[in-house]
């Protein structure tokens, strides 16, 4: 008896471990055909989500869609979220948004479902756009490399590494350093920033994610290269 109980506690300890290492990294989307008697080359709705691991079940999010034909209105958010088992939340409230953007993520198989929990003024979409449907994982995935993210940050100033090794941090006080840094010459998007460090991304090769806080000390200062 009590070895199938151990057999039995082994067996969901396995099955918890394999859920826990599971790695959603990817690009997941959905497309439709226009509605209505719409000119030829038109484009209906359509939406893309592009996750990548952070650590353990967080990540970070990329979220573009647009309702097409005719008003092309789109919607653009990206943030991180923590799958617990099967479901996320992304809520912006901690950002001191008056009107919070909270969007709800489900996985079953190869699909995310999106359930937003806002309106479009909310998440800062345009007229009528909003997030929700079904993202099935791509068959083709685009290369999310540093060029794709550099595309996604090309607004962003750059940042170039001005010190010899340029540590990055968990914090933004710099306090918990990681076991990752920069070199001199290295450009990097400044995506945000306090008084004395900013917040940097940084895909060296597909599947790698480096991301955290360096010192104002350590590099040049931002341009819109």
């Amino acid at each position: 008896m009590k070895k199938r109980v151990l057999i039995a506690v082994a067996m969901i300890l396995s099955s918890l471990f394999v859920i826990a290492q599971a790695n959603y990294s990817g690009a997941y989307g959905y497309s439709f055909p226009p509605i209505g008697d719409a000119p030829a080359n038109e484009k209906g709705a359509s939406g893309m989500l592009v996750l990548l691991k952070m650590e353990g079940n967080k990540y970070r999010f990329w979220l573009d869609v647009t309702i097409g034909w005719p008003s092309y209105n789109i919607g653009e958010t990206d943030g991180t979220v923590t799958f617990v088992n099967d479901t996320a939340s992304f809520d912006n409230s901690f950002e001191d948004a008056a009107a919070p953007c909270i969007l709800k993520f489900k996985i079953k198989g190869d699909i995310i479902y999106i359930n937003s929990q806002s309106t479009s003024f909310n998440c800062g979409f345009g007229n009528a756009v909003n997030a929700d449907g079904e993202y099935t994982k791509l068959k083709t995935q685009p290369l999310l490399d540093n060029n794709w993210l550099k595309k996604e940050y090309s607004q962003s100033p750059t940042i170039t590494i001005a010190a010899d090794k340029a540590t990055v941090y968990e914090d933004e006080n710099c306090i918990q350093a990681k076991k990752q840094y920069f070199v001199k010459g290295d450009k990097l998007p400044s995506i945000a920033e306090t008084e004395k460090t900013v917040y940097i991304e940084y895909i060296p090769s597909p599947g790698k994610f480096v991301y955290g806080w360096i010192k104002k000390t350590m590099i040049k200062e931002t341009s819109s290269d």
